[in-house]
């Protein structure tokens, strides 16, 4: 009986997932940055460095293929949109958006 009753706690739990009901907490506060001119894995690391001394980072991932860095914040943190767009410009690149729960920037926010 109780494997049953946590099948059927899964099942709903899935059913309220789909529905858009429940969303898990990585996916609203990861913020992305799209970076102009990172192609190669020395270009990522330069950026990423930079990117994670912003106050609130908690980890910074570029990606020089697709020229895009994820950033993760610490626990209740929420990093500045302005501090990551001038932690690439620090860095020697252009951001040129960024995504994130405090919205979506194509110039460089003003906080």
């Amino acid at each position: 009986m109780n494997a049953r009753r946590l099948w059927l706690v899964a099942l709903g739990a899935g059913a309220l997932l789909l529905a858009g009901q429940i969303t898990f907490a990585a996916d609203a506060v990861v913020t992305t940055i799209e970076v102009d001119g990172m192609h190669c894995a020395a270009c990522a690391k330069k950026i990423t460095s930079q990117v994670q001394t912003v106050n609130g980072v908690a980890v910074a991932k570029a990606d020089a293929k697709t020229g895009v860095v994820t950033v993760s914040p610490k626990p209740n943190m929420a990093p500045s949109p302005k501090g990551l767009w001038e932690a690439v410009e620090k860095s020697g690149y252009t951001p040129t958006k960024i995504v994130g729960p405090a919205g979506t920037f194509t110039k460089k926010p003003r906080s």
